[in-house]
């Protein structure tokens, strides 16, 4: 499988990718919030291949609940990346 390089050095980052991140951002009432995109994406990406691709965007989920409770985002991606990287094979 052909990597891509981190989302914010793709072509699209500043044209689309961005400015969707800032809308959605705005319409969910957390556009102070600071975001590290390509952290986040390693992390799912972690979850895709050690769990399952439909597991990304839940893991995602469950990181921003804990940072919203206080972790930091590293704290939490790490966390994630434990588990998974623990996890026995089915």
């Amino acid at each position: 499988m052909a990597s891509r390089p981190p989302v914010t050095l793709q072509e699209e980052w500043e044209t689309v990718l961005r400015p969707w991140l800032e809308r959605v951002a705005e319409h969910l009432e957390v556009s102070g919030v600071e975001l590290d995109v390509d952290r986040v994406h390693l992390m799912t990406g972690v979850v895709a291949d050690g769990v399952q691709r439909s597991m990304a965007p839940i893991s995602a989920f469950l990181v921003g609940a804990a940072v919203a409770r206080g972790a930091s985002l590293e704290e939490a991606c790490t966390a994630v990346e434990a588990v998974t990287r623990e996890r026995a094979p089915v």
